[in-house]
């Protein structure tokens, strides 16, 4: 019996592979389906959501300042009389004997030893004694803040009776401005004990 190969074409030829049919060349259809299913579906909703839109509503009217603020009267600009080009005129509206008050005379006790304690110290750190310059004016940062603490509430009562264009209210206050200064220097300038 005579083995015949597994290749063996209808022609009889041995070893070649026999000829298949060859497979369709296409694109697949599911994708194209899908794709088709979701553009159908994307235009139905855009109709949907086109149909469902609120109408728009025509601009609302301007309302005038006028209508609304009408009833209230017409802004009057600051009486600017006596006044220089930013200055203004002091007066004397405070009684007479303002600086005499006990607490501000002893405020101005407190004031001059810290000055002169802040003169020691000045000649101490031209010496180069930083020591000496050191420990005086901590002195005098602390007697200055004494006075400034106890004369605080004294000139807020003062600015509110009389306010700040009276002359005496304006010498105590220009009196504890320079305290604030010094004060504000032997922070920057002097250590601590």
């Amino acid at each position: 019996m005579a083995r015949t190969s597994r290749y063996e074409n209808s022609g009889g030829e041995e070893g070649s592979r026999p000829r298949r049919r060859p497979k369709k060349q296409g694109p697949p259809l599911v994708p194209i389906l899908a794709l088709v299913v979701v553009m159908a579906g994307a235009v139905w909703l855009a109709r949907r959501a086109a149909q469902n839109k609120p109408e728009e509503q025509p601009p609302k009217e301007e309302v005038k300042a006028a209508e609304i603020f009408g009833d209230l009267p017409e802004e009057q600009p600051p009486d600017r009389t006596g006044m220089g080009q930013g200055n203004f005129k002091l007066k004397n509206a405070a009684p007479e004997g303002l600086a005499n008050n006990a607490n501000w005379q002893e405020a101005l006790a407190v004031a001059a030893r810290a000055q002169a304690a802040l003169d020691v110290a000045k000649k101490a750190k031209a010496a180069d004694d930083h020591a000496t310059w050191n420990k005086r004016g901590v002195e005098a940062k602390e007697l200055y803040d004494e006075a400034i603490t106890m004369t605080a509430v004294w000139e807020e009562e003062l600015l509110e009776q009389y306010g700040d264009k009276d002359r005496q209210v304006r010498a105590i206050m220009k009196t504890r401005s320079k305290w604030f200064d010094l004060l504000r220097t032997l922070h920057k300038t002097t250590g601590r004990e």
